[in-house]
């Protein structure tokens, strides 16, 4: 069961041209608009530092920003995972009809970190997650995956230009271990 599990788990390579994904890496460097990020409680958002320590910049978001620069970023990227959403269906013989309803640029500095979890629930009824990697300058901040129903931890190697597509169901749950040194800069996304 745990190897058909893991078969689900797609790893895309250099998905960005070098020069592009430099350009958006400084981008998110030198972005002021990062905040906090929250959890989904019952519903509701809230700070938990002990179970989520990151910082995010929601694209989706960013259209009141006085640069169009998010907006470029955030339809870009859209096009990218879509086209790459449609290669997953091609090989699992998914449902075309989803649509990508939120991207975030993640901040992980040193201690930065996201206990298990899952993507799906009653309030985010998702069913595609999507992480890009855009850099590898730094220490920690692995992607876990709970495996054979949680009694096993599945690695990811994260480096810089990758995106990881998995189904966002109960039986993901996954992790970004801390960030030992460095800050680990990725892009999030779900397909509905």
């Amino acid at each position: 069961m745990e190897d058909n599990l893991i078969n689900y788990i797609k790893v895309y390579e250099n998905v960005l041209d070098e020069e592009t994904l430099n350009n958006f890496l400084k981008v998110c460097e030198t972005n002021q608009n990062f905040k906090d990020a929250a959890i989904v409680d019952n519903v509701k958002e809230k700070l938990d530092l002990k179970i989520r320590k990151t910082k995010t910049w929601s694209l989706i978001n960013s259209i009141n920003e006085k640069s169009l620069t998010s907006v470029h970023w955030c339809n870009y990227l859209i096009n990218v995972f879509s086209e790459k959403i449609g290669e997953y269906f091609s090989v699992f013989k998914g449902d075309l009809n989803v649509f990508i309803n939120d991207i975030q640029v993640l901040k992980y500095d040193v201690g930065g970190h996201y206990k298990f979890h899952v993507d799906h629930g009653s309030s985010t009824p998702r069913t595609l997650s999507l992480i890009f990697i855009l850099n590898d300058s730094y220490e920690g901040g692995d992607l876990l995956f709970k495996t054979d129903f949680g009694s096993k931890e599945f690695k990811i190697k994260t480096k810089k230009n990758t995106l990881i597509i998995w189904p966002s169901n109960f039986l993901y749950p996954h992790c970004v271990t801390p960030v030992t040194k460095g800050v680990r800069y990725s892009v999030v996304s779900w397909a509905l």
